[in-house]
């Protein structure tokens, strides 16, 4: 009724001769608490002598006014948020809607262990996630890259979707694991992404397991072993972990990005924390190697690496870069959080689709 009533309202003005120039002009302003043409119709109402129904029309406009505030608001809201969900995946495929499938294998002891795939090709990215994570955490990577080529999220064991094990977590079972799953899901031109603890089984996958057709490796927010360690987040004057696991896990889990996780993914990464044992979340964190061995096995590697990660690894990315300059890229996120994927996927997957497809353009390369 009250759009009716202001194009009604528009047609009187005419007649009596007001123009409005600016009403096309929109201006957000704290997304969008300003309407030029309202001041516009209160000119008008001021300017017109006429009958007292006019005057009942311009009553009823401006007494809608907030209303349509409220619906430009909104509809600013939507575009911006539609903005930024579509620029996370490629411009020439954005169109595209990639098909999700869930997959289980069974490993050589029992464990059922699951993987999320999406995309085709012989050219395949595989993402290892990080302490207590669930495949979950690579959504967007899996939706935003999988329109170029192949990409594989897993669920280690005890994480995500995958058996909870009772048994030991050694580094010996995650590398066995990792080797199980490349084989179940027959992949070729290989490119492996570790993020936080994967980058360390990503590394100890390598040097017990090399892979003849790996072209690449994605190095996210860890240590490579360079330089001096980084300084610990738990020594700067920090208040020590609640007694209660949950709310230690909660907070841990809210810790993981700069911005608000949506609330199912908030839940699915809670709830893969939550459902890990004890005792092997705590058996995940002591890995039975000195610093260097992280450092010698990447250097060993003869492909390229990307190494994604915030300031805190800085220098060891520049020493990285001193060492293999023709191999490495180091991509510095100083706004991201520990989850940089989350916080920018859509520079985070730019920058992995340009790495990807120079490596695979490297590999099929004569050497």
């Amino acid at each position: 009724m009250a759009v009716m009533q202001f194009f009604r309202c528009v047609v009187s003005s005419r007649k009596f001769g007001v123009h409005n120039s600016g009403a096309d002009n929109f201006e957000a302003d704290n997304l969008g608490t300003r309407v030029p043409w309202v001041d516009t119709l209160q000119r008008v109402k001021l300017s017109v002598k006429c009958a007292g129904s006019v005057c009942e029309i311009f009553n009823r406009l401006l007494a809608a006014s907030s209303w349509l505030r409220r619906g430009f608001r909104n509809a600013l809201f939507f575009s911006v948020w539609w903005s930024c969900t579509i620029e996370a995946i490629p411009p020439t495929t954005a169109s595209a809607s990639p098909t999700v499938s869930e997959h289980f294998f069974q490993s050589s002891d029992g464990v059922k262990l699951h993987y999320s795939e999406a995309g085709t090709g012989p050219e395949t990215l595989v993402f290892i996630p990080g302490w207590l994570m669930p495949a979950a955490v690579f959504d967007a990577q899996l939706l935003g890259l999988s329109p170029r080529f192949r990409v594989v999220c897993f669920d280690p064991r005890s994480q995500g979707k995958s058996d909870i094990f009772s048994g030991a977590h050694t580094p010996e079972i995650r590398c066995r694991d990792i080797s199980e799953l490349l084989q179940a899901i027959k992949a070729k031109k290989l490119i492996l992404a570790g993020w936080s603890l994967g980058v360390m089984e990503v590394l100890d996958y390598l040097a017990h397991y090399p892979p003849k057709d790996l072209v690449g490796l994605v190095l996210i927010d860890n240590s490579i072993g360079e330089g001096q360690p980084p300084t610990s987040t738990a020594s700067k004057g920090k208040s020590p972990p609640p007694r209660d696991r949950d709310e230690y896990l909660r907070d841990f889990t809210l810790s993981l990005t700069k911005k608000q996780l949506p609330d199912p993914l908030f839940q699915a990464i809670y709830a893969s924390a939550r459902r890990v044992p004890p005792s092997a979340a705590r058996e995940l964190l002591n890995k039975p190697y000195p610093r260097e061995y992280w450092r010698d096995t990447l250097l060993a590697q003869s492909v390229p690496v990307l190494y994604a990660v915030r300031p805190r690894f800085e220098e060891q990315g520049n020493a990285l870069l001193r060492k293999r300059p023709d191999l490495a890229t180091v991509e510095l996120f100083p706004e991201a959080g520990h989850a940089l994927f989350l916080d920018e996927p859509a520079r985070f997957n730019a920058v992995v689709a340009e790495f990807a497809e120079k490596a695979w353009s490297r590999s099929s390369k004569p050497r």
